[in-house]
């Protein structure tokens, strides 16, 4: 990989909206009134996205837009996409992924512009315009994995890497945090690395925070981390049990 860098819909998430009942008087018949289910928001459609992502990326931290959150996701749609295409899978040949994302630029002489997105619940997410993305695959005895780079300011996708490995060859796995200058740091990054019994080592980049006067993780590990350490680690030795 690049030393950089199931969708399963359930009726219990459904909304079901029943009639109104009303008692029939008698002798006269009452009408009853359906409910009408609230109509779904369609996302701002992006006429020039080069121009949006610029003015989006000029000032370093400001409030959080759907339409830009809405870009994003319909570029890692098409990451997952051409994952499944270059690993020959399926939704049915995994139960769960995970998209991991880190600045990088798309080319060499490229700079990756950054931005705090200020939530309404008053927490904030970094955002870069160019980003290393990666997607973990969890099947029941496979891992497969997929990393491309991603230019959102024209949705450029390339530079694609697939792979995968059963979870019985896994020897060693090594989980370190470092940062780029131990008196001043501006980088924090989390690393994963897998040694497979062939010798053959496969590199995850986990985190690659950009650190400023605002950042703050309470934890040692964000969420999403954990969830990839716990199911990974979790897979690797139940099926040494086996």
């Amino acid at each position: 990989m690049k030393e950089k860098k199931q969708k399963k819909q359930s009726i219990d998430n459904e909304d079901f909206i029943e009639d109104d009942v009303t008692e029939e008087p008698k002798g006269k018949k009452v009408k009853t009134e359906k409910i009408k289910a609230p109509k779904e928001k369609k996302p701002k459609i992006i006429k020039n996205r080069s121009k949006f992502t610029s003015k989006y990326f000029k000032k370093f931290s400001g409030r959080a837009e759907d339409s830009y959150e809405d870009m994003l996701h319909e570029d890692y749609k098409h990451v997952i996409n051409r994952a499944h295409q270059l690993s020959s899978i399926k939704e049915t040949d995994y139960e769960s992924l995970i998209v991991i994302t880190v600045p990088d630029a798309f080319d060499h002489k490229g700079k990756v512009a950054y931005r705090l997105d200020k939530k309404s619940d008053g927490t904030y997410t970094l955002l870069y315009d160019q980003a290393l993305v990666t997607v973990l695959f969890f099947g029941s005895d496979s891992l497969f994995y997929h990393q491309a780079n991603v230019d959102h300011r024209n949705g450029h996708i390339g530079f694609d890497v697939a792979g995968e490995f059963n979870y019985f060859d896994v020897v060693h796995m090594e989980t370190s945090i470092k940062y780029d200058n131990n008196d001043r740091p501006k980088y924090i990054t989390l690393d994963l690395e897998v040694g497979l019994a062939d010798g053959v080592i496969v590199p995850f980049h986990l985190r690659n925070h950009h650190i400023h006067s605002e950042y703050e993780l309470n934890t040692l590990l964000t969420e999403n981390e954990q969830k990839i350490l716990d199911i990974l680690k979790s897979k690797v030795r139940n099926s040494r049990k086996l």
